[in-house]
């Protein structure tokens, strides 16, 4: 329901196998590429590991699904810089799914959030905002703000990881 009573056209569209739209990648900043700014200041050869170990973890359409970081713990030092990754991402599926389901009746926000949480889950944050947009065409549904959001999450969680933390994970790492 609307502010005002009316009802949305909610489409239902397969979450199974969700074409991205390229404007929507483009709106959305990218967990990996954050890290990888984030850590700008190690050694070249460091940080081409890194990417490579980003780059294994990659969904086709290019985004990093959180399934592919489930075995990852926040304190699993042994995983890498991965660990930091899984942390700086913990809040993305509340985030997204909140996102695509803002001014929905309570049964349609369930369904769209669990959904969306599917799909970040199985094919990244951008196929989850690009199925939001298709199934809600009336929604207003800004990218933008879900990428200020994202990014401010990222920027929150980053600020809580101590140099500590990122030598440890390295040091630790492919032992």
């Amino acid at each position: 329901m609307g502010i005002f009573g009316g009802r949305e056209d909610v489409r239902v569209v397969d979450p199974d196998n969700v074409q991205v739209i390229p404007a929507v990648t483009a709106d959305l900043p990218d967990a990996g590429e954050f890290l990888m700014d984030l850590l700008s200041f190690l050694h070249e050869d460091t940080l081409n590991t890194l990417r490579a170990e980003l780059d294994r973890v990659r969904h086709p359409n290019g985004s990093i699904p959180l399934a592919n970081l489930k075995d990852i713990g926040i304190h699993d030092w042994k995983s890498g810089p991965l660990t930091h990754l899984v942390w700086l991402t913990a809040k993305d599926k509340i985030l997204v799914g909140v996102w695509a389901s803002y001014g929905l009746g309570r049964q349609e926000r369930r369904r769209v959030e669990s959904t969306t949480q599917r799909i970040i889950d199985d094919q990244g944050i951008p196929a989850a905002a690009t199925w939001a947009k298709l199934t809600r065409p009336s929604a207003r549904l800004e990218v933008d703000f879900l990428a200020s959001q994202l990014e401010g999450s990222w920027n929150e969680q980053y600020g809580q990881i101590r140099n500590g933390d990122i030598i440890k994970s390295f040091k630790k790492w492919r032992r």
